[in-house]
């Protein structure tokens, strides 16, 4: 694997880490609004959150670049899998069995793909 190549996979995973903070940031900001009765599009983790997804859209395009198209998006759908952790981890959602064996289903699909 060529140097060039590492780099873009690592993009790709600073991509999939990103969004799912990004995601993360615009449901804090969205419940903290709702709760206070403020906008949730001017609140300060709305911003942030935005701001991260514009990051996301220039490291995509590096990424995009070195990569075929098909093998980003099966990584980039492992943003599927880090969202519920991160919504379990930081917001105490619950984790259910369903969404379990969607995390399962998603992994073994990007694992298949990538054989």
């Amino acid at each position: 694997m060529t140097d060039t190549l590492v780099i873009n996979y690592l993009l790709t995973l600073a991509v999939v880490i990103l969004t799912s903070i990004g995601h993360t940031l615009l449901k804090i900001a969205a419940t903290r609004a709702t709760e206070s009765g403020s906008r949730i599009y001017t609140h300060p983790l709305s911003i942030i959150g935005y701001s991260i997804f514009a990051g996301v859209a220039f490291l995509s395009i590096y990424a995009m670049k070195g990569l075929d198209l098909k093998v980003f998006f099966a990584l980039y759908s492992l943003t599927y899998v880090c969202i519920p952790v991160l919504a379990y981890l930081v917001l105490k959602e619950s984790f259910t069995r369903n969404k379990v064996i969607g995390v399962i289903v998603i992994t073994v699909g990007v694992l298949l793909f990538s054989l």
